[in-house]
């Protein structure tokens, strides 16, 4: 499974809860936050693969090359070492030039916690990409230290612009791919404007 679905939730509610107590000052509630939130934002566009849900299409190549720039924010997440990863994400989409800069900071592993440190990168928006082939593609690249440990990474999101609110782009989701050190993390991101 590519991110977290909100089935996957009431479990991760009730580890969170017992590990924690319930005290609102434990970093397990902000990772329970965090997937909270990112699971219900990823459910609206992607399946459990991160692929676009069943029915909804990638945005027109016309309606991509008309729309101003914009900033997405949102979160990727992923499993590494068995368990789930997750961080916030915000793309900046330069549609004239067909580009975007990326962010993703705020991690929080399921069973590590935090991880300080930030990923940034740059991509590429390809509005007449073929059926099968993203429209958005960003790879961040950077280190994320836990434990007093640091994990060179690389992430490679790979999406569509998918319509929300009534805005024929409002929406990036897609696919998120790449490694912590040698371990594979295999996820999925959703950002909105």
């Amino acid at each position: 499974m590519r991110h977290l679905g909100t089935k996957a939730l009431g479990a991760l509610t009730l580890c969170a809860l017992a590990a924690c107590g319930g005290s609102s000052t434990s970093p397990t509630v902000s990772y329970q936050s965090l997937t909270t939130s990112a699971a219900t934002l990823q459910d609206k566009y992607t399946d459990a693969n991160g692929d676009l849900l069943a029915g909804m299409a990638p945005a027109a190549s016309a309606d991509i090359n008309a729309a101003p720039n914009a900033t997405y924010t949102g979160y990727v997440s992923g499993v590494v070492g068995g368990s789930d990863l997750v961080g916030t994400l915000s793309v900046d989409a330069n549609f004239a030039a067909k580009t975007t800069t990326a962010t993703a900071e705020d991690f929080f592993h399921a069973t590590d916690g935090a991880y300080t440190g930030t990923l940034t990168g740059t991509g590429n928006i390809q509005p007449s990409a073929p059926a099968g082939t993203a429209q958005m593609s960003t790879t961040l690249n950077g280190d994320l230290t836990n434990g007093g440990t640091v994990y060179t990474t690389a992430l490679a999101l790979n999406g569509d612009f998918v319509a929300a609110g009534g805005d024929a782009v409002g929406a990036i989701a897609g696919t998120a791919d790449g490694t912590l050190n040698a371990a594979l993390l295999t996820g999925a991101f959703a950002a909105e404007k």
